[in-house]
């Protein structure tokens, strides 16, 4: 065992003598040996070069850490029990045609008025787990503070493209065509319809003119605004015209607030769009009253936490640097690289006082989930392809694979295997015999049919387009199929989600977990089949929630389909049943960059 145990401004290492053991601590810089303790000491600093140092090697899972900063100690955000009891007869709770409002979403209101009246104005993250409703509540709240004469306009950020279209829909819904958000950009085609997929020109010109379709003579922008986050990209040399027409608008009163959807999502600080939404909170300061949203707990990656609560005024770190080097710990080469976090603890605390969260076990009297994992054994022509594969990937692993390939792109090939063979062997005909070497989508078609002969509807989900692609020539000719996948324009993806919410006669959805897997709504199915899994249980969860939320009336099956004494068995095992795993695991999904041992085992080469 390795003992590493903080001390004033060190960190003492104690172990057992081992010649190895100290060849390593040798490589760290600032080591010192301390005769009198008989004890190593590194600098503080030094901790994530110590952890780097022995990632990998037998030692690896002797080391334990003992420090006040509670180094890779994980937390989970609590939920939220306080609900003030305030009135709120004064409230006008829009909900669609037929439906009426949840206590929880009731509950949201009380809790953001009282926030308001105490003087909290800066906003607060909204955590509720997926399938409460977070835009009928944001949008209600939107409405309730114009009614009360505090706002003029709303603006929603969507991170994910395609949910705009779902802000646009619930909000028109939910107030019964009494408001029609608008999508900056949008533009009117000459058969009469709009085109909402206008650049960050159409964009600018929306916001600059004050017009809908960039025209003075149309009408002036609605109340609700939609923007997608990629468009605070767009520049004209050093000048980022839309960031900078939001900041005018801001600080002119004609935008009061922002929320932001999926605000984990493509908002990282580092990036040119985090960095916009940045230099609005800076230019405004705590004039706006901000909304990020998440359905998935957040503490277990710092870096995602900082642009969230410091639009909410949560903290008052002034860089991103800072903060990492306050909750992250760093090593490798340079010491560029988070090898771990610490203080989550703090990081917590401060969500905890600025957030609300509530999970549809506690809230809302859902069917249940009912999950099967079915095996299958992979044909004998996958058999001798993925013994071919898993070969060359180990007479290609070498300690230099870590350093110039994503482990994870080569393990893609041995997944293809089980259930897209043809894409690594050209030779495979896609023909009406095609089934009986692809033992995933045998028992799809068998699924199918049972599926079909209860009377109810599927969503078939994969992490990649290319096996929905051949799955379609098969599952098409016997049902009405939609698909929902990132390769289609955003018009399609509506149209078929539509008609799969809608239509009776299409059963079956294809779609990516990319595209379909959050935001959007598919309460129509009762069965969900993971033809394979993602790399991570949040965006599993999430995926699946999207038919299990607000509207389910049925138990939700969930089928996963797994090719047994594969690497589909072995990830599936860590991930999703031994998620303690943790010397595995980073931000919740595999680390196979620091696990070599765990890359060797996955492509079969050790057991």
């Amino acid at each position: 065992m390795i003992i590493v145990k903080e001390a004033e401004d060190c960190y003492e290492i104690t172990f057992r003598y081992d010649v190895a053991v100290i060849e390593h601590i040798k490589n760290i810089p600032g080591r010192a040996w301390v005769p009198e303790k008989k004890l190593w000491q590194i600098p503080k600093a030094r901790l994530g070069w110590l952890i780097k140092e022995f990632e990998g090697t037998d030692y690896e899972s002797s080391i334990q850490i003992f420090s006040n900063e509670q180094i890779n100690i994980n937390q989970s955000l609590d939920k939220t029990t306080y609900i003030p009891n305030i009135d709120i007869s004064d409230v006008n709770f829009r909900v669609k045609e037929g439906a009426k409002p949840y206590q929880h979403q009731l509950d949201y209101m009380k809790y953001v008025i009282d926030r308001w009246n105490k003087g909290l104005r800066s906003g607060f993250v909204l955590a509720d787990e997926p399938g409460l409703g977070k835009s009928l509540e944001v949008c209600n709240d939107a409405l309730y503070r114009r009614e009360h004469g505090y706002f003029n306009h709303c603006l929603v950020i969507c991170c994910v493209n395609s949910s705009k279209y779902n802000w646009k829909n619930d909000i028109f819904q939910h107030t019964k065509g009494a408001e029609e958000p608008y999508i900056l950009g949008s533009r009117r085609k000459r058969d009469g319809g709009v085109n909402c997929n206008g650049g960050g020109k159409e964009k600018y010109e929306d916001l600059h003119t004050g017009h809908m379709y960039g025209d003075t003579s149309a009408p002036e922008l609605p109340y609700f605004l939609i923007l997608n986050v990629e468009a605070l990209r767009y520049h004209v040399g050093k000048s980022y015209p839309i960031t900078e027409e939001v900041i005018n608008w801001c600080k002119l009163g004609r935008i009061n607030m922002i929320a932001i959807d999926e605000v984990h999502k493509n908002t990282s600080p580092s990036s040119q769009q985090g960095k916009q939404i940045i230099a609005i909170k800076h230019q405004t300061g705590s004039k706006i009253y901000w909304i990020p949203m998440t359905g998935t707990p957040i503490t277990n990656k710092p870096t995602d936490v900082f642009l969230p609560l410091k639009l909410i005024d949560g903290h008052t770190v002034n860089s991103y640097y800072m903060w990492c080097q306050k909750f992250c710990v760093y090593g490798g080469f340079g010491e560029h690289e988070i090898v771990g976090y610490k203080n989550i603890n703090l990081l917590k605390d401060m969500l905890q006082g600025n957030m609300l969260r509530r999970l549809k076990a506690d809230v809302l009297d859902l069917p249940e989930k009912i999950r099967m994992v079915d095996y299958v054994e992979n044909t004998q022509y996958q058999q001798r392809l993925y013994q071919r594969v898993s070969a060359e990937l180990i007479q290609e692993a070498s300690d230099s694979i870590y350093d110039t390939v994503n482990p994870m792109t080569k393990l893609l090939r041995l997944r293809q295997v089980n259930g897209s063979p043809e894409l690594l062997d050209d030779k495979l005909v896609i023909d009406n015999d095609y089934l009986k070497k692809n033992a995933k989508f045998t028992r799809v078609m068998e699924l199918l049919e049972e599926i079909h002969d209860r009377g109810e509807k599927v969503i078939i989900f994969s992490n990649w387009v290319e096996p929905l692609r051949t799955l379609y020539k098969f599952v098409s000719t016997k049902y009405k199929t939609c698909c929902f996948t990132g390769t289609m324009s955003s018009e399609a993806r509506e149209k078929h989600k539509l008609v799969f919410q809608t239509n009776p006669a299409y059963t079956v959805l294809l779609g990516t977990i990319g595209a379909a897997g959050t935001t959007h709504t598919f309460t129509a199915a009762t069965n969900i089949i993971y033809i394979d899994e993602p790399w991570t249980p949040a965006d599993k969860l999430q995926s699946e929630d999207r038919a299990h939320r607000i509207g389910t009336t049925m138990p939700l099956n969930i089928y996963t389909i797994i090719t047994k004494d594969t690497v589909d068995d072995k990830v599936h095992d860590i991930l999703y049943t031994k998620e303690g795993v943790s010397s595995y695991i980073v931000d919740n999904k595999l680390d196979l960059t620091h696990n070599p041992r765990l890359y060797d085992m996955l492509i079969g080469k050790e057991k």
